[in-house]
Formats: C-alpha cells, sequence, structure tokens
C-alpha cells in the first residue's frame, strides 16, 4: 500500500522540483528541526514545573497556556515541513520502519500532550501538581526526546 504512494509520489513535478532544488530539503529541515525544539521546549519546561524543579514563579496551569500558542504553531509547521520532506523523498520516508515508529511516537505523545494541557489549563492556578500530573509531564518529555531520536535515526537506518 504504502510503496503505491510512493510511487504516486514520484509521478508528481513538485516532487522533482523539490528534489533537484539542493537548498530546498535543508532549509526545510532545518525550519522542521527548529520547530522540534521549540515544542520540545515548552514540554520541558512543563514537566520541570510539574516535577517542582523549574519555574516555581508562575502555576503549572499558567506555564501551559503560555506555551499553548506557541507550540500549536510549531506543530502546524512541523506539519507542512514534514509534509514538503515525505514529497521529496517519500521512498526514505514512507517505507522506512523507523519513519513510522516516529509516527505513531507523535500521534501518541500529542495525545497524550493535549490531555495533559486540558487538565493543567482546567486546573486552579496555585494548586499544586499532584504525583498523576508529574508522572504524565515526565512521560511527555521522554516521549518527545524519543520523536526526535527517532528522526534523527531516519537517516541513517532503516
Amino acid at each position: 500500500m504504502l510503496q503505491g504512494v510512493v510511487n504516486w509520489i514520484d509521478t508528481l513535478s513538485v516532487h522533482a522540483t523539490i528534489r533537484d532544488a539542493g537548498w530546498v530539503v535543508p532549509a526545510v529541515q532545518s525550519i522542521h528541526i527548529a520547530c522540534v525544539a521549540l515544542v520540545f521546549t515548552g514540554a520541558l519546561i512543563v514537566a520541570l514545573r510539574g516535577l517542582e524543579l523549574a519555574g516555581g514563579h508562575w502555576s503549572l496551569a499558567r506555564w501551559s497556556r503560555y506555551f499553548h500558542g506557541s507550540t500549536m504553531a510549531a506543530l502546524w509547521v512541523l506539519l507542512a515541513t514534514g509534509l514538503v520532506m515525505i514529497v521529496a523523498e517519500p521512498e526514505r520516508e514512507l517505507m522506512n520502519w523507523i519513519f513510522r515508529t516516529k509516527m505513531l511516537l507523535v500521534v501518541v505523545t500529542l495525545l497524550i500532550t493535549i490531555a495533559l494541557g486540558r487538565r493543567l489549563r482546567q486546573r486552579g492556578a496555585d494548586r499544586p501538581a499532584g504525583g498523576g500530573v508529574r508522572l504524565v509531564a515526565l512521560l511527555v518529555v521522554l516521549l518527545w526526546i524519543g520523536v526526535a531520536m527517532a528522526g534523527r535515526w531516519i537517516a541513517y537506518a532503516g
């Protein structure tokens, strides 16, 4: 099934245009990596606050609200840049088990992050994080690390 998608993308003129322009893929990858860093930074700060290791001058709910907008914007940019990279090199991405694992991790991590963010935004501003929130915050950071590692691993294995 995926091979059919790869074959179809290979027939698109936009595929050849992106592939043949030597600057497009490195530029898009740079933007993609910067957005991964932005998403990870927000997740890390919220997790560190949840673990009471940093950011104590703001509540956990306030940190979550603070990063919500920039994280959502970065996620949309990640989707767009990811699609460009797939169109540029469909075989490298879609036929690679590491890429598919990364996409599964992204979906799971986003669902957990969204649930955590909703819970944090509903909490009282001065309410301390409970053990469950702390555990989930730590899990989100570990999952985003896994996403980033899988993203880098795509280039070297498959």
